[in-house]
């Protein structure tokens, strides 16, 4: 049986949202490529962890942190997992005022408990990414997708599913997207319903563990014969064979 997924909705999930408005004008200003990369991040998906945060742009340094939050770039909140509390962050009034003539800033505010899960597994596929590219950059998608992720000049669009099955099934049921996505389900066994709509898509699929358990090489399945099958258990003869999905 398959341990309980630490980004699972059977856990007791509680959040609390802060809103400070005070602008620091004198902090509005681009601090490296990797302070601009973080501010578009946020403005396209809304919200990421501290964890999250710390690893994919700032290089673990908390006392940066403790900076971009005292200057209103970043805006602190507190989402709670059965009663433990797991820091995230969303855009601060200086952070909105720096990139929103650039992009347009996602409400976070308005997010469910499902929405905010599938924010936090998109970094977590970020970030494992990035454990093989440094060089990647978030970017923005269309719906169903959270955003997308470019990685050697490829762009990657990243459908979650966690809590928005129908909705998916719905889209998915009249529309076939011609990006190359990849898709995160909680384990296999979850959305054997939306599998079925998803045949003549252009997708590799990957799980929570297989994302948090597993060697990047081993990440990902495609679809093969009715059912999701380990990409590299797929010879280069029968890989051909499959519709050519080659995002990563």
């Amino acid at each position: 049986m398959d341990t309980l997924s630490p980004f699972s909705l059977c856990h007791d999930w509680k959040v609390q949202w802060y809103k400070y408005d005070r602008l620091h004008e004198n902090a509005m200003n681009w601090v490296g490529k990797r302070e601009e990369d973080m501010l578009i991040a946020l403005a396209i998906v809304g919200v990421i962890s501290s964890l999250q945060l710390k690893k994919i742009f700032l290089d673990g340094d908390k006392q940066r942190l403790k900076k971009l939050c005292a200057t209103g770039k970043l805006t602190r909140h507190k989402l709670f997992k059965n009663q433990q509390e797991i820091p995230i962050f969303s855009l601060g009034p200086t952070g909105i005022a720096m990139i929103q003539e650039r992009y347009p800033v996602v409400d976070w505010t308005c997010f469910s408990i499902p929405d905010l899960l599938q924010r936090l597994l998109f970094f977590q596929l970020v970030s494992r990414f990035k454990d093989e590219n440094p060089n990647i950059r978030v970017l923005p998608s269309i719906p169903p997708f959270i955003g997308s992720v470019k990685r050697k000049d490829k762009k990657i669009h990243v459908l979650v599913q966690r809590g928005n099955e129908e909705d998916l099934i719905h889209t998915f049921k009249f529309y076939t997207p011609a990006e190359r996505f990849i898709l995160i389900k909680e384990t296999l066994e979850h959305g054997k319903t939306l599998d079925e709509y998803l045949q003549k898509c252009k997708v590799r699929m990957t799980t929570d563990n297989q994302m948090s358990n597993h060697s990047f090489s081993e990440m990902f399945y495609l679809w093969k014969e009715g059912k999701w099958v380990p990409e590299n258990t797929i010879s280069e003869e029968q890989h051909s064979n499959i519709k050519k999905t080659s995002v990563i």
